[in-house]
Formats: C-alpha cells, structure tokens, sequence
C-alpha cells in the first residue's frame, strides 16, 4: 500500500500516470468521484500492488518506508537493480499481512447501517450500543432486528453492549446499584442471557464508566460472574476501560477500572484511546500518539497483548477560536467531512509529526477563525504501526455513525482479519 499526501495541482488523472493504475481504482478505492476536486494535504490510498517512480534523493530504505516493506523485500522484487535513478519504475510487492482482529461500535440507525456496508469487510465483531441497565437489572429496549438481520449477511459476529447510562450519563448510582446487590446482577445476567439468545448476539460487551472511586472491586467480583455465565452460554466477553497510564490513577473515571483484574477476566478490552481532545474542551489531537503510547506502555504491564483491542476514533471536532472555557461544544466531524469542509474553505491540510495528526483553520462566513483536528491515513498508519509494535490483538472503532469508506480497503490491504 501506500499513502499519497495531495499536493497543489495533483488529480486523479496524474495520479493515474504516476502510480501507473487506472484513474478509476484510485477512485473507487478512496470513494471518490470522477469529479472530485482534490484537496491540499488529502490523503489517498494507492492499492497495492502498484509500481513505484523513483524519486531525486530516494534510497531502498526511504522507498521501503513511504510503502510499509523492508528494503530487502523492496529489492527481492526488483533483482538486477543496483542503483537508484530519478524516474526508474520500481515493482512493489505486497508486504506480508499480520492477522489481528477487529471490533467497531455502532448505533442501529440507517446512518450507521449504512456505513456498515463499507465497513464489514474489515470486522470481527460489530458492538450495538447500547442496552442501558437500570437499578433493577432491567434493560432498555433497542431497536437492533434490522440492523442484525444485515449483520447476518455478513461474516461479521454481532456483540451485545450494556452500559450504566441514565438521563443521557454515566451514572455512579445505576453502576453501585447492580454491583453490590447478587440479586440484581443476576436478574441483570438473565435478563442479558435471553435478549442474546432471542436476538441471535454472539457476546457482550459491558461498559460501565465514571463508577466513583469505592467500586473497583464490586466491579470485578461483578465481571467474574458475567464471564462464568457467558462463558457457560458460548458466548464472548468484552469490556471497554478508560485510558489509565498507571494503576492507582485518580478520577472517578480511572479508578473502578482495574487494568489487571480485567485482563484476567475477559475475553478482550477495549481500550478508550482517545477524548484528549474532546467537544467541550479546548482544540487537541483526539488521540495523540504521545499519549496512547503512555496508555499502552501500562496496558501491556497490567493485560495480555493478545486481549487488547487498542481504541481508534473514527471523528474529529471543530472548534471555533479563540477557545475559551464555557464556548459552545465543538461539532463532531467524520474524515471525509473534515477533508470536504477544507476543500470548501480552500484550507491547506496540515499535518502535526510529533502526535500524528492532520489539523486545518479556515474562516467561517462571520470571519471566525476555526482549527479542524480530525484523522487521515497518515493518522490511521500511524495507530495501526503501535498495534503492531505492541504486538496487540487489534482495534476498535469507535463508532460508524462517522463515514470513513477508504479506511477499510486500507485496513484489509494491510491486515489479515480474524473471523471467529
């Protein structure tokens, strides 16, 4: 595979001499039209396998880099080349494929249906949230028939969410309430048990957040009796876990979230690698690499590597500058809106090295000034390159109510995907 950057005066058609692949794959592999207009710092994916142009100061090495082989590999597909000279046509081979495997939420609207379509090529599982609990161990009803009919088309196993959601939150109350009375978490694990036998689930996923700072081990004692009794119906278990980096952090957030108690206890976690940049925030990347690294370096201390599915968001926000506390949320953005809302604005795509993140400003029609911090291939590259590095068992997306079409021919390009 490889990523191009646009760059003024590129277009489908230029593309298509230099990588030597008709226009029309390109196009349809990004998701675009005939007449597209490309945008400054846009990132395309080009299909492997592809021929590459050698370029003025380019080496084995760097090539191998920009298209994610080794350089041996690089000359392996091209014997008899000895030395590189501006505008020689190089053969690049597919570079080997890693299996991981895959999870992505989703809510069951037609948007999210929709962009299912795209997506279910590139998943293990599709989590449906949610299923929200209440004081009981009752649930809430989801409109999800139609959804999981679509999801048994595909080879795709669907995932059933339950979280501690009241009036729109996370609720401390609704969380102690199930945890510390065996009555209602039982009721809550039966009342489960039938929803996935009726509604045809194949596991569940628990994401209970903000439990204060006294449930951690009601939490896990809770967890333990969740597993025993899916594991007993066949079924898998997942959890999602705020993004600790080391054990006795505070917040009510962290701390009823036990990194090693967890691993020991279901099937995956779902890491929440992202919100460092967040609506009601001032303007950040949404998962700076810097900051999922430290995330990860106490993850992989606590948590097999083989249960961790690293948390990937699949939007960005636009914030209205100068930020101050109390402004209005930012508005959640997809990819393919950011690169759109760029295109429209004539905003230059920029790119921040250091947390692996694309970023422009624009002017809106009163002349404010906006900063846009969204993800890209470039982006997407960069967080599958610690999937790798860390060895882990793969990502979750969250969530498809967000279009991002080329990210999954990306994602298959790249990787073998685990079908359970």
């Amino acid at each position: 595979m490889q990523i191009h950057v646009v760059k003024r005066g590129d277009s489908l058609w230029e593309l298509s001499r230099f990588y030597r692949l008709p226009w029309q794959e390109i196009a349809v592999v990004n998701g675009l039209g005939a007449n597209d207009i490309l945008t400054v710092g846009q990132t395309l994916f080009i299909p492997s396998p592809f021929v590459y142009t050698v370029k003025q100061g380019d080496t084995f090495e760097s090539i191998s880099e920009k298209i994610g082989i080794s350089a041996s590999q690089l000359q392996s597909a091209n014997p008899g080349v000895q030395q590189l000279m501006t505008g020689l046509q190089l053969n690049v081979p597919q570079r080997p494929k890693r299996t991981i495997t895959t999870n992505a939420f989703a809510e069951p609207t037609p948007k999210s249906r929709a962009n299912f379509k795209n997506a279910a090529k590139a998943l293990s599982y599709i989590t449906l949230f949610s299923y929200e609990v209440n004081e009981k161990g009752e649930l809430t009803s989801l409109d999800d028939e139609a959804f999981l009919k679509e999801i048994r088309n595909e080879n795709v196993r669907p995932v059933m969410a339950i979280t501690n959601i009241k009036g729109g939150e996370f609720s401390e109350e609704v969380g102690t309430a199930i945890l510390r009375s065996e009555k209602v978490t039982n009721t809550l694990i039966d009342n489960v048990l039938t929803t996935m036998k009726q509604k045809g689930y194949t596991g569940l996923s628990v994401d209970f957040e903000y439990l204060g700072k006294k449930n951690k081990e009601p939490y896990n004692q809770f967890l333990r009796r969740v597993t025993e009794r899916m594991h007993a119906a066949g079924y898998v278990v997942m959890t999602a876990l705020a993004p600790k980096i080391k054990r006795d952090q505070k917040g009510e957030w962290y701390e009823s979230h036990d990194y090693r108690a967890h691993g020991q206890i279901v099937d995956y976690v779902i890491l929440m690698t992202y919100e460092w940049g967040y609506s009601g925030g001032p303007p950040l990347p949404v998962s700076p690499i810097t900051q999922v690294r430290k995330v990860l370096d106490y993850a992989v201390s606590e948590i097999p590597r083989n249960k961790i599915l690293m948390g990937i968001n699949l939007y960005g926000y636009d914030w209205k500058l100068p930020y101050k506390k109390g402004n209005p949320f930012a508005k959640a953005m997809s990819p393919v809106q950011s690169v759109q809302l760029a295109g429209k604005r004539k905003a230059a795509i920029q790119y921040d090295t250091k947390e692996q993140s694309p970023y422009f400003t624009y002017y809106d029609k009163e002349k404010k000034q906006h900063i846009v911090w969204f993800e890209d291939l470039r982006s997407m590259k960069a967080k599958f390159d610690l999937i790798d590095e860390y060895k882990l068992a793969g990502a979750s997306f969250w969530n498809l109510a967000f279009n991002y079409p080329v990210l999954w021919n990306f994602l298959v390009d790249r990787y073998d995907i685990k079908y359970q």
